[in-house]
């Protein structure tokens, strides 16, 4: 039996136990529309000329792998977020074709996001418990269940600071809002609606957002897949 992976300092990554999927071979599976349609934007986003070039290495080897499909799960959920939509529509409105066509195709997908909380850690914000969730579109217990990659959504309320927590694996990020961003420890940066960046395994990352609703899009392969 496989060893389980340790997230155990990576605060981004959310799990459900006993979750167990498997590949459909190419051709077996129509991926659903909404679906593929993000998939389509967030390739366009990510593999651009103005992105940077180790997150569109990272998320490459993602996308690379999805020409297999996973298992599909489009039930309805309940767990809608107000934010999400805020966030969704301050994308709409930016002035970014891709940023437009990403919050387009995520909104057809909308009813059927999960969101979870993520556990806190250092530095977190006050309000940090009540005012941030997770969504994995493609990975373990995602829309697209799968064990290979994960490619997930972060929400935050305005004025939340999501705690320092070490990457386990490399990640490639995707803002639809504006934040500030520290990695490694650095100082802050302010990032656009629409930056693309990396986070190499090991590193610290912590993110946080002003008077908008922070919505993100990350992506990395699993454990034991190259």
């Amino acid at each position: 039996m496989s060893k389980k992976p340790d997230h155990s300092a990576d605060l981004l990554v959310t799990e459900k136990d006993g979750v167990v999927a498997r590949l459909v071979v190419r051709g077996a599976a129509r991926r659903p529309d909404a679906l593929q349609g993000f998939l389509n934007a967030f390739a366009s986003a990510m593999l651009s000329s103005n992105a940077c070039p180790t997150a569109s290495f990272i998320a490459g080897k993602v996308l690379q792998r999805t020409e297999r499909t996973g298992i599909f799960n489009l039930e309805e959920t309940a767990s809608r977020k107000q934010s999400f939509e805020t966030a969704l529509r301050h994308a709409r409105q930016s002035s970014g074709f891709l940023h437009q066509s990403l919050a387009a195709e995520l909104a057809q997908l909308s009813p059927y996001i999960a969101w979870q909380s993520g556990r806190s850690g250092p530095f977190a914000s006050v309000n940090f418990s009540k005012a941030h969730a997770h969504s994995i579109l493609i990975g373990p217990s995602g829309i697209e269940t799968r064990p290979d990659i994960r490619i997930c959504l972060i929400l935050m309320e305005p004025y939340t600071r999501f705690p320092d927590n070490v990457q386990a694996r490399s990640k490639a990020f995707l803002l639809l809002s504006p934040s500030e961003i520290c990695i490694d420890g650095e100082a802050w940066l302010k990032a656009d609606a629409g930056s693309v960046f990396a986070v190499e395994a090991g590193q610290t990352f912590a993110i946080r957002c002003t008077s908008q609703p922070l919505l993100a899009i990350w992506c990395q392969l699993e454990e034991g897949f190259k």
